[in-house]
């Protein structure tokens, strides 16, 4: 019979029992969940990343303007400035990683004990 053929799968995943080993060979389990759909932690990181959109939109935005009126050392002012903000497209991904998802992340010398047998 050809596995192929098969539309049942031999065995199911359990993503809470999963883990990943690292370059390193150290498995590291994560047992962090997503944010809520619009809850306060989504919130957050939409309301972060929003800001850096629109700020790095809007300086942008102002260094086309003073460049088109040929105004190129505020332009290029202003492009420093757009480069200078762009990570703080970064902050809100971060902020949520570093509050919610490194907390959960855990390193293990061995497998872990409440992982299954194989």
């Amino acid at each position: 019979m050809d596995h192929r053929e098969d539309p049942k799968p031999p065995f199911t995943i359990d993503p809470a029992r999963l883990y990943e080993v690292g370059r390193d060979g150290t498995p590291r389990t994560d047992t962090g969940t997503e944010p809520e759909w619009l809850g306060p932690r989504h919130r957050r990181i939409l309301a972060w990343v929003a800001l850096g959109a629109v700020t790095v939109g809007t300086l942008a935005g102002l260094t086309v303007i003073f460049l088109g009126l040929g105004l190129r050392l505020l332009a290029a002012c202003f492009a420093l400035a757009t480069l200078v903000a762009s990570p703080l497209l970064l902050v809100g991904p971060a902020e949520d990683w570093w509050r919610h998802r490194r907390p959960h992340r855990h390193r293990h010398r061995s497998r872990p004990p409440d992982f299954p047998g194989g």
